[in-house]
């Protein structure tokens, strides 16, 4: 499946899942980039990856606007959309932040992909 990837983001990548998808994929010999605001994630758990020449780490958060620009008009074969808030017993005192991080931050990435496919590169 992923033979003739590319490039693939993986938002959420410095966490547990994300982080053991991106040693996958590289050890696949796959371009990776991440995009995390390590609110729950570790830069720890990319450290096998950081100095080499076919990964990017990107600090950001997919609630702000400004962060999502970091990804301008990079194009991506795949991407995989892991980020997300992890703690589940919040979400029974406080929904709001499953729906802000989980759906909303879901929402923005795709808007930002879907306004730039029909931007000249």
């Amino acid at each position: 499946m992923l033979e003739n990837m590319e490039k693939v983001l993986v938002g959420g990548g410095a966490g547990f899942i994300g982080s053991h998808l991106v040693d996958a994929l590289m050890i696949n010999g796959t371009n990776v980039s991440v995009f995390d605001n390590l609110s729950s994630g570790i830069l720890q758990n990319l450290k096998p990856w950081l100095d080499n020449p076919n990964f990017t780490f990107i600090n950001g958060d997919l609630l702000k606007a400004s962060d999502i620009k970091k990804l301008n008009h990079n194009h991506y074969n795949l991407i995989f959309h892991l980020a997300a808030n992890p703690e589940v017993k919040i979400g029974s005192t406080n929904p709001n932040i499953h729906f802000q991080q989980n759906i909303t931050a879901t929402h923005n990435l795709l808007e930002h992909y879907r306004k730039i496919k029909n931007t000249p590169h």
